[in-house]
């Protein structure tokens, strides 16, 4: 008798810039509770089948508040997930990412882009100097991982089609086996400013892409 497959898992990244801390709940029960703006939940496990996603001003339960109520599509057994929560609070939207890529090996890392800016442009981000790794990423959109070269890079976030740099990542260090999800968050123009908030893992300690 084959083992049975581990239960997916989720956890919730809250880049709403006009959102207060927030509670996220899944059938009923708290998944995360006070949520901060730029802030990554810890995975929790559930099982496969569809759930009821809710989220709230942290500390409210009346209903008449929920900023989201949907039912997620079914989770694929022994993956993880990232829920994103995305936009400004008056249509705060999920984007779903599948935290699931193969190992690149120590020479090389896995990266993608989550384009989670309501006031940005659709985006082209490459290397300084090197190539283009993506185009025209819309907003609450992530892009497939691309391998790259392990090594310290500037990574520039240009309006798509454009030569115009909206932001960059200066200097950062791209470790060999690791996997790169860069998050595009803030305003362009407003508080919080863009930033480009990392969230790294390692590649063997991931569920391996079958």
């Amino acid at each position: 008798m084959q083992p049975a497959a581990m239960n997916p898992r989720l956890r919730f990244l809250h880049t709403s810039p006009d959102a207060p801390p927030l509670d996220v709940y899944v059938d009923d029960a708290p998944a995360a509770t006070r949520l901060e703006y730029g802030q990554l939940s810890a995975y929790v496990s559930f099982s496969p089948e569809r759930h009821r996603l809710r989220v709230l001003p942290a500390g409210i339960v009346f209903p008449e508040s929920e900023l989201i109520d949907l039912h997620l599509q079914k989770l694929e057994p022994g993956l993880d997930y990232t829920l994103a929560l995305v936009g400004e609070r008056k249509d705060l939207q999920v984007a779903p990412l599948e935290d699931t890529a193969s190992d690149p090996g120590p020479e090389h890392a896995q990266v993608r882009v989550l384009h989670a800016s309501p006031d940005a442009p659709a985006l082209d981000v490459g290397i300084k100097g090197g190539p283009r790794l993506f185009l025209q990423v819309p907003l609450s959109e992530v892009t497939a991982y691309r391998q790259v070269p392990a090594g310290t890079v500037d990574i520039e976030f240009r309006r798509a089609g454009h030569a115009k740099v909206v932001t960059t990542l200066p200097g950062y260090t791209l470790v060999g086996g690791h996997l790169y999800t860069l998050v595009v968050l803030g305003r362009v123009q407003g508080h919080p400013p863009l930033a480009i908030l990392p969230v790294v893992q390692v590649a063997h300690e991931c569920v391996p892409v079958r």
